[in-house]
């Protein structure tokens, strides 16, 4: 499997391992735990680290899933251009409202690298992808403003009033919350924000490691911009990686079949 489409399907639910790159480990830390967008909303970040970045989300349908929830079809991007010109990766999830971006939310996944075709995630794998159904639905749903803020004997969360905040994509009202260690190291900083589309999220800084992500653009006029592989095609299923597409195998399965014998 590609490294860059496994790194980004943990992300979506703040499953990734510690060895991943810390921009993708952080990407969802706020999102919350139910979606009331309505279809059409998207927004777009900016996020600034090792080096610069965007990610775009978008709602672009909805209906009832398998178990018959209401659901919506979310788009999702990585890219080096804010408009999503020659995306790295992109996702197309129906995700249930009552859940939010949780895999047992998850009922259907496509995805797609680069100018790859997108495909589908076949339903004995989607596990694989999304993480462990079981395990997220037994524990307690976090606060939907404060979602995966960590809270223990050293770190502490403080709350400030909502006050006007001013970002790459104008001006909002936004509530900041700090999370610190020890009760002066400041390890994260949020802006949460009814204004927001989908994640609610206006900025999030991590001082200490230099990163940010801040809303750029959004809007409620968002349209398909995935095209779905025809019906009967193959899903992406759990096999020998040696039976997987070229651009779904990592560079040291590649080499070692271009060496064998």
């Amino acid at each position: 499997m590609s490294a860059l489409v496994c790194a980004l399907t943990l992300t979506l639910l703040g499953a990734a391992p510690a060895e991943l790159p810390r921009e993708g480990r952080m990407l969802f830390e706020a999102a919350p735990t139910q979606l009331d967008a309505r279809v059409g909303e998207w927004v777009t970040y900016q996020m600034d680290g090792a080096q610069q970045s965007f990610m775009r989300l978008a709602v672009v349908g909805e209906q009832k899933d398998a178990q018959n929830r209401d659901a919506v079809w979310m788009e999702l991007e990585f890219g080096q251009h804010p408009a999503m010109k020659a995306p790295m990766a992109q996702f197309l999830m129906l995700v249930a409202r009552e859940t939010g971006l949780r895999s047992e939310g998850i009922s259907r996944l496509f995805l797609t690298q680069g100018i790859e075709k997108l495909q589908e995630v076949d339903k004995d794998a989607l596990p694989h992808f999304v993480g462990d159904s079981g395990k997220d639905a037994a524990r307690p749903a976090p606060a939907p403003t404060s979602a995966q803020i960590p809270a223990g004997k050293d770190t502490t969360v403080k709350r400030g009033k909502p006050s006007r905040l001013m970002t790459l994509g104008g001006t909002v009202t936004a509530e900041p919350v700090e999370v610190l260690y020890r009760n002066n190291l400041i390890l994260k900083r949020y802006w949460m924000s009814r204004e927001i589309p989908l994640l609610r999220l206006a900025k999030l800084e991590y001082p200490a490691v230099k990163y940010a992500m801040e809303v750029r653009d959004y809007g409620v006029d968002a349209k398909p911009r995935m095209v779905l592989p025809a019906a009967g095609e193959k899903k992406i299923s759990l096999e020998p990686a040696s039976n997987l597409p070229a651009w779904m195998q990592t560079e040291s399965e590649t080499d070692s079949q271009e060496n064998s014998p």
